[in-house]
């Protein structure tokens, strides 16, 4: 069931997909039902139906978590919790299981910068709270596994077409067959323009010199991806890269304002090899090796003595590794994985200077090892009852310390359509390069912080009727202990050094409905509201910046025209949020509409999506900015429609 094709994932029923196997929830291949974790999946009907054009739109579907853009990259949220400006260091990003997040900010990318063009996923997983007692560092908030399709689901060549609202245009070609001895390939090459939002208001810079608040044509963007993927009899090589360049409107860190120069330019490629094999009936072993890169540069431009200066902020690193995991079901009524990573931090070099007359401010360079063995047991203590018990003992480089994380799970399932569990993990987020040692007045390094600690526990029931409805109730606790977060400066706002500081603490629950029709009609609809408590006991303020307490999600799709085509209606309410500075965002509805069709001929898959159509400039928030909030609060897009043209050979 694990390797089903893409397009038939979410057409399974609710019975159907509690026996898919869950790649990220244990590293196990477990049905949804015994993995010690509450998973969402996402397939990719899912993707075309609603009209998702980024990971970020899609993960912004899912129960409990949204996404905030500052302009400049998207920022996950998760169960309440969302930090302005961490790169989604604390949400781990895995590609078919190979960590994607990069070595100099610990960043998980998931917009336009997202290594993958999300006409080539299969599926998401989601699971939410502390997983690292498996995966590692990162895994703090959740960990999302995106699942690539194989070349049989493309089944030829594939050359799409896309044109968009603000002059926006993309198009990818694709190849992917499965050959007669086996082998799985699959190729693909695709390219995303966009002009952006011509015009954008800032009331905060609303005077004569500043161009009366407008920044006129600095909302463009550009990417290009590469992909790669080959399978056969048991060894997977995947490669890839994107290139990503975005200018930015709204002058952060005190640049002038509507000036073109600002942008930022980001470059991550990977490849791996993997190869599985049986070592018995019961036992089989899992191999990887992988190599990977990230660049990131920036350009702003300041007024120095009435003088115009370029200042270029930049990062490089490279690190590779290897995995090496067993498998086995040989002792009666257990389910073994033992499991070992390294990875070499080979590079990692952040450096800052002034173009023109050159003047370097920043050249910090760093490397070390990072060292894990993990271990988890899913004892069936009875047909109905499993106790999962895990272990990881981490090096990190950037610690001197080891640490040590468990993650504990009763899994109780009394009839076929009921699922009970209650479940406990931490783990740890090491501070990285960037929170460790950047140096630029009036940021500060800091050699002596430390790692930030998370406690999950959560309680799921989940109900499965016959009539193929499928309930979740999902109540939670996370309990975040030395966060990092930048000390205030006075005219400068949240820009001092990262300081560890006490505590958060975040309760809540999860409802969701799901109901999935023979004929492709869906109906989905959940809610999510958190309460959250933060004290600074440590060196540093805790604030609740960036916070939602509560989110609403609907989605809808119909079947029309005697199954010639397919209306999804996504409907999502996102409530207000707390900026760094202390003002509010307030909350927001947006409501997205989108036709698919590929029917009306053979080989044509046609799509028509209706973004935001009440036309609402809901608010996101800005980064740390200045104290005189100065992009606190910057305007979102209005109505965007895009029209999607496929063709399959």
């Amino acid at each position: 069931m694990a390797g089903a094709a893409a397009e038939d994932l979410t057409a399974l029923s609710i019975e159907e997909l509690m026996e898919v196997e869950i790649v990220s929830a244990a590293r196990l291949g477990q049905k949804s039902t015994e993995t010690p974790a509450s998973v969402s999946i996402i397939g990719a009907e899912d993707i075309r139906t609603f009209g998702w054009r980024t990971l970020a739109e899609a993960l912004n579907g899912i129960r409990g978590l949204y996404v905030n853009n500052d302009r400049s990259y998207s920022y996950l949220g998760s169960r309440g919790f969302l930090h302005p400006n961490d790169y989604n260091s604390r949400v781990l990003i895995m590609i078919d299981g190979q960590r994607m997040n990069e070595n100099i900010y610990d960043g998980g990318y998931i917009s336009q910068e997202f290594l993958l063009d999300v006409d080539l996923v299969d599926r998401i997983e989601f699971v939410p709270g502390a997983g690292s007692t498996i995966y590692g560092a990162n895994a703090f908030l959740g960990m999302i596994n995106v699942v690539t399709k194989k070349g049989a689901a493309i089944n030829g060549l594939q050359i799409n077409g896309q044109a968009a609202s603000f002059d926006t245009y993309q198009g990818r070609v694709s190849y992917g067959t499965q050959l007669q001895n086996g082998t799985d390939v699959l190729i693909s090459a695709s390219r995303f323009d966009s002009a952006g939002i011509e015009n954008l208001y800032f009331p905060e810079y609303d005077s004569p010199a500043t161009n009366n608040g407008i920044a006129h044509k600095l909302d463009g963007e550009k990417s290009e991806r590469l992909f790669a993927r080959l399978e056969h009899q048991g060894f997977t090589a995947s490669a890839g890269m994107v290139r990503r360049v975005k200018q930015v409107p709204t002058a952060a860190y005190e640049g002038i304002f509507n000036d073109p120069t600002f942008s930022t330019i980001d470059r991550q490629f990977f490849g791996n090899l993997k190869y599985l094999a049986n070592l018995s009936e019961d036992t089989r072993i899992q191999a990887r090796g992988f190599y990977q890169g990230y660049d990131y540069s920036s350009d702003e431009a300041y007024d120095v003595d009435n003088s115009v200066v370029i200042n270029r902020d930049a990062a490089s690193g490279r690190w590779w590794g290897g995995e090496l995991q067993l498998t086995t079901t040989a002792l009666e009524d257990h389910r073994w994985l033992l499991g070992l990573e390294y990875q070499f931090d080979q590079r990692q070099h952040m450096f800052d200077y002034d173009i023109q007359p050159y003047l370097p401010y920043l050249d910090s360079h760093n490397s070390g090892h990072r060292l894990e063995l993990f271990a988890q047991d899913d004892y069936r203590l009875t047909d109905q009852l499993i106790f999962s018990g895990g272990l990881r003992l981490d090096y990190h480089h950037m610690l001197n310390n080891l640490q040590l994380n468990p993650r504990l799970g009763l899994i109780w399932n009394p009839t076929d359509s009921a699922t009970y569990k209650l479940l406990y993990s931490s783990t740890f987020r090491a501070p990285n390069v960037w929170e460790r040692q950047y140096q630029l007045y009036p940021t500060a390094a800091n050699p002596n912080n430390t790692e930030e600690r998370i406690k999950s526990y959560q309680a799921v029931a989940e109900w499965r009727t016959a009539m193929g409805l499928k309930l979740t109730a999902d109540l939670f606790y996370n309990h975040i202990s030395r966060l990092l977060e930048q000390e205030s400066i006075a005219g400068y706002g949240s820009t001092g050094p990262f300081v560890n500081a006490d505590a958060h603490d975040i309760y809540g629950i999860e409802l969701e409905a799901e109901k999935r029709w023979d004929n492709g009609r869906l109906f989905k609809i959940s809610y999510t509201h958190n309460e959250f408590e933060a004290s600074g006991h440590g060196d540093g303020e805790v604030h609740n910046a960036g916070t939602a307490n509560d989110l609403f999600k609907l989605h809808y799709a119909e079947p029309l025209f005697a199954d010639r085509a397919k209306i999804g209606i996504e409907n999502v309410y996102i409530g207000p949020r707390t900026t760094p500075q202390g003002t509010v965002a307030d909350g927001y509805y947006q409501l997205n509409i989108s036709l698919t069709s590929d029917t009306l001929w053979r080989g044509v898959d046609l799509g028509f999506s209706l973004y935001n159509a009440f036309d609402s400039h809901y608010p996101m928030l800005g980064g740390t900015g200045p104290a005189d909030i100065r992009s606190a609060i910057l305007p979102g897009n209005g109505r965007e429609f895009r029209f999607k043209l496929q063709l399959t050979f």
